[in-house]
C-alpha cells in the first residue's frame, strides 16, 4: 500500500515543511556562534593535517595571498626536520578583534636529543584573519 494514501496533500506539505525546519535548524546548530569559535574550529583541523603530514589539507588554511605565491610543495618542503608532531587538539585561547585573530596551539611534540627523544609540551601562537568570511592562517613568507 502507498504510504502516501494515508497522508493528504496538505498533511503532506506540513509534514516536508516541519522536515526542511528541522534540517535548517540542524544546520545551524553546527555553524559556530561566534568568530572564536569558528577560527578555533579552523586551528585544531589545520593541526590535525600538519599531524597526518597532510599538506595538502594543511595548505588550504592557508590565506589565498600566500597559497598565490607558494604551491603546496614548496609549502611541505617547509616541515622537513621538524620534530615530530604528537598531538594539537587543545586550542588554548582566541582572541579576535574584527578580522584578525590569535590563536594559542597546545602541542606535543617528540624532540630527538643526541642521548635520548624527548616529549615536550608547548603553546603555539598564530594570527588568522578572515577573508571573503572565511578564517585562514596568516604564513609569512
Amino acid at each position: 500500500m502507498n504510504f502516501g494514501t494515508f497522508i493528504s496533500s496538505s498533511g503532506r506539505r506540513a509534514a516536508l515543511a516541519a522536515l526542511a525546519l528541522f534540517a535548517l535548524a540542524g544546520c545551524a546548530s553546527l555553524q559556530p556562534a561566534t568568530p572564536e569559535e569558528a577560527v578555533s574550529a579552523r586551528a585544531a583541523q589545520r593541526w590535525k593535517a600538519l599531524i597526518a603530514h597532510d599538506w595538502p589539507a594543511a595548505y588550504e588554511f592557508l590565506t589565498p595571498a600566500f597559497r598565490a605565491t607558494m604551491n603546496v610543495e614548496r609549502y611541505a618542503y617547509r616541515f622537513v626536520g621538524v620534530p615530530r608532531w604528537l598531538d594539537a587538539t587543545a586550542v588554548r585561547s582566541a582572541k579576535c578583534e574584527e578580522d584578525r585573530c590569535t590563536v594559542v596551539v597546545n602541542i606535543v611534540v617528540d624532540y630527538p636529543t643526541k642521548a635520548n627523544t624527548k616529549t615536550l609540551n608547548t603553546d603555539v601562537t598564530e594570527t588568522w584573519l578572515r577573508e571573503d568570511g572565511q578564517w585562514y592562517k596568516y604564513e609569512a613568507m
